[in-house]
C-alpha cells in the first residue's frame, strides 16, 4: 500500500514539475523543473525496484546532463531571445502534437491495464493445481538468456523460495510459475545484472554510444572554441 501511495506522489511529481518545464517562460526556471521531473522519475524507478536505474536518473541526468542544459542556456543566453514569442504557428502545431501523444500514451495505458486484467483470472484458474504450461517456460528461457542466469542457479536460489518441497522449475505449477517469472523479473533492477547483460549481449551498442558521445564532446569543444571575427581580424 505505502509503495502505491509512494508511486501515485513520485507521479504526481513528475507529470506536475514536465509541465512547468513548458510552462515557464525563464529557461533557468525550466532546467530547474527538470531536474524535479528527473528525481521524481527517479523516486519511480525505485518504487519499481530499478534501484541502479533510479541511481543514474539522479547521477547521470540530474547531475551531468543539467549542467550540460545550464551550459547551453549561459552559452546562448536564451534570455535575449524574445521574437519566441511571436511564433504562434509552432505553438499551435507543438499543442497538437501534445494531444495527439497524449491521446496516444492514454490508448497504451488501457491496452497495458487490459492485459494486466486477464492474468488475475488466469492465475486464480490455475490455482487448482495445474501444471506449468509450455509458454511459461519459453518465458523462463527467455529471462534466463536475457539476465545471463542459469537454470541451476534458477532451481537452487529461486525456486524453494516460491515453493519449499519443490526444487525444479518443471514441477511447479502453472501459478507457481508466475510468481517465479515475476520474480526473475525483478532482476532487472539489480546492478549485477545490468552490468552482466551491458558488458556481455550489449557490449558493441555500449561501445557505440560512448563514440557517440565523444563526437558530441568534440562539437561542443569546437562551438566553444571557435574565433570572433572581429577578434580575428
Amino acid at each position: 500500500m505505502a509503495e502505491q501511495i509512494l508511486f501515485i506522489i513520485f507521479g504526481i511529481l513528475a507529470v506536475g514539475s514536465a509541465i512547468c518545464v513548458i510552462a515557464f517562460k525563464n529557461p533557468i526556471h525550466s532546467a530547474l523543473a527538470l531536474v524535479l521531473t528527473f528525481f521524481s522519475l527517479a523516486g519511480l524507478f525505485i518504487s519499481l525496484g530499478a534501484y541502479f536505474v533510479a541511481a543514474v536518473q539522479v547521477i547521470v541526468y540530474a547531475g551531468a546532463i543539467m549542467v550540460l542544459f545550464l551550459f547551453v542556456i549561459m552559452l546562448l543566453n536564451l534570455g535575449r531571445l524574445q521574437a519566441a514569442r511571436q511564433i504562434n504557428k509552432a505553438k499551435v502545431f507543438a499543442v497538437i502534437v501534445g494531444i495527439i501523444l497524449a491521446a496516444e500514451a492514454i490508448y497504451i495505458g488501457i491496452r497495458v491495464y487490459d492485459g494486466t486484467a486477464v492474468s488475475p483470472s488466469q492465475a486464480g484458474s490455475a490455482v487448482v493445481g495445474a501444471a506449468i504450461t509450455t509458454e511459461q517456460l519459453d518465458q523462463i528461457a527467455t529471462l534466463e538468456s536475457t539476465y545471463q542466469l542459469d537454470r541451476a542457479e534458477i532451481n537452487s536460489t529461486y525456486v524453494p523460495k516460491i515453493a519449499e518441497q519443490k526444487s525444479t522449475v518443471e514441477t511447479l505449477t502453472a501459478s507457481e510459475a508466475n510468481q517465479l517469472i515475476e520474480k526473475l523479473q525483478g532482476e532487472m533492477g539489480k546492478p549485477d545484472r545490468i552490468g552482466t547483460v551491458l558488458f556481455t549481449k550489449f557490449l558493441l551498442p555500449f561501445e557505440v554510444t560512448s563514440l557517440i558521445l565523444l563526437a558530441a564532446l568534440i562539437g561542443v569543444i569546437v562551438l566553444v572554441k571557435r574565433e570572433d571575427p572581429d577578434t580575428a581580424a
